[in-house]
Formats: C-alpha cells, sequence, structure tokens
C-alpha cells in the first residue's frame, strides 16, 4: 500500500511560480505513481490582480477550505501533509492558522517555501512570534541552501531539505 500525501497548494489560476511549481506536482507521473496523492488548492485569489488583497470573498472561500481540510484530513489520514505557504505579508496569517490546524489534527507537516520573507520580519512583532510556533516541529523544503538564511532563526539544519527545482523538460 502505498503512503497518502495530501498536497495543499498554490495551483494555477493565477499563474505565478508557486502555482506553476505545484500544477508540475500535481501532474507528476513520478509523484502519483509512488504514492496516493489528494490535492487542495492554497489559492484564495482569483486572478493576478486579487493578489494581496482582502475581502468578504477570499474569507468565505478561506473558510470553506478549512473545511475542506478538515475532511480530507479525517478521512485521508495521510501520512504526510505538503504546504507550500507564503512566507510572509498578509497570507502568511492564513497559511499559518492552515497549517496550526493541521498540527492540531496530529499530521506530520512538510512546507516548501518557494519565496523568502522571513528574515525581513523576523524581528516585528506579531511575526517573531508567529514563526516561532508555525516552524516548530516541521520540516522545510527550500530551492537552494543559500536561501536557509531567511529560516535559519527558527529551523535546525537537520530539519531543512534542499530541492532545486524548476521548469520541466518539454
Amino acid at each position: 500500500m502505498k503512503p497518502t500525501i495530501l498536497f495543499i497548494l498554490h495551483l494555477p489560476p493565477p499563474v505565478h511560480g508557486a502555482a506553476m511549481m505545484g500544477k508540475y506536482i500535481h501532474d507528476s507521473k513520478v509523484i502519483n505513481e509512488a504514492f496516493e496523492c489528494h490535492y487542495i488548492n492554497l489559492t484564495t485569489a482569483k486572478d493576478i490582480n486579487d493578489i494581496g488583497k482582502v475581502g468578504i470573498r477570499k474569507l468565505k472561500h478561506f473558510v470553506k477550505l478549512l473545511n475542506t481540510i478538515r475532511r480530507e484530513v479525517k478521512q485521508l489520514k495521510p501520512s504526510l501533509v505538503y504546504v507550500t505557504p507564503n512566507s510572509s505579508g498578509g497570507a502568511f496569517y492564513k497559511d499559518f492558522i492552515v497549517v496550526q490546524m493541521l498540527k492540531m489534527f496530529g499530521c506530520k507537516v512538510v512546507v516548501h517555501f518557494h519565496n523568502k520573507g522571513v528574515a525581513e520580519q523576523k524581528n516585528d512583532f506579531p511575526f517573531n512570534f508567529l514563526y516561532g510556533v508555525f516552524f516548530r516541529n516541521l520540516k522545510v523544503i527550500l530551492l537552494a541552501e543559500s536561501l536557509y538564511v531567511d529560516i535559519e532563526k527558527f529551523v535546525d539544519r537537520e530539519n531543512v531539505y534542499i530541492c532545486p527545482n524548476g521548469i520541466p523538460e518539454l
């Protein structure tokens, strides 16, 4: 029996780097044959102009997202949950709630950062406190070793994996 992985990641639309990487993972024959994969789209933006904005529609979508995640975790009992969070800004708060909920359900969580920004806000309250809670008991995937400095205040090096990735060959 293959391990079950719940992928909570950004998928297009809108089209941006993390969403395209999410699509590559979603469409990967290698990943989908090796694991029992289930996918939830973490995106709350409906288009590129909607990124970074807050509104009632996004809040309703987020509540639905949390219910979907809760239901899937309860039903699937995944071996691992993979999340692609934002590292800073307002979207971090949304992803913080998702990750904390997963931890509360007893899930093993690995987060894959496709951007940086932790170091820029690590000394600002409430981010300093929230990052400490967020990174506790997590494994982290980074795109390059040089990005470790962004999270080194909060994550021991043995909890970090480096996975350089890019555009697949056509």
